[in-house]
């Protein structure tokens, strides 16, 4: 249930982007059915209006095109997860997890600062090899 949750979440969240970008690209898209022409051809002011949850948008192209992604999307991840082999998949997968010993937290703290450390000092060793490479080329090309 939570695969499903935070797919549908992930895919309103796409939809969400899909409708801000679409009259960045396309800038008829971006205005409201009833301001085309064949619709009425109201001013911006009287256009139709959708209120989100944390967004007001015309309600034009783009949102209809963001809906029906939206729309279509969530219930194709909702085939997808109720499919049986992905189902038993995702069974067998919590049931291995529950099996497995997670490390302390001071155990994956003291964890993280081992890979901290070594990630710096490669890094710095790079740093210094690329410095003493780049300074012998310049040494005997010239330049500068």
């Amino acid at each position: 249930m939570v695969v499903l949750l935070r797919g549908w979440f992930l895919i309103a969240w796409g939809s969400l982007s899909l409708l801000l970008a679409l009259p960045l690209l396309w800038g008829g898209l971006g205005r409201a059915w009833n301001e085309f022409d064949w619709a009425g051809g109201v001013l911006p002011d009287q256009a139709w209006r959708v209120d989100l949850i944390y967004i007001t948008t015309k309600f034009g192209p783009a949102m209809t095109i963001a809906a029906l992604v939206c729309a279509g999307a969530a219930v194709w991840w909702w085939r997808f997860c109720n499919k049986p082999k992905w189902a038993d998949l995702l069974i067998e997968m919590e049931a291995e997890l529950r099996k497995v010993s997670w490390p302390a937290a001071g155990d994956a703290w003291q964890s993280t600062l081992v890979v901290t450390g070594f990630t710096i000092a490669l890094v710095a060793t790079i740093l210094v090899y690329d410095i003493i490479i780049r300074g012998i080329l310049e040494l005997f090309s010239g330049v500068a």
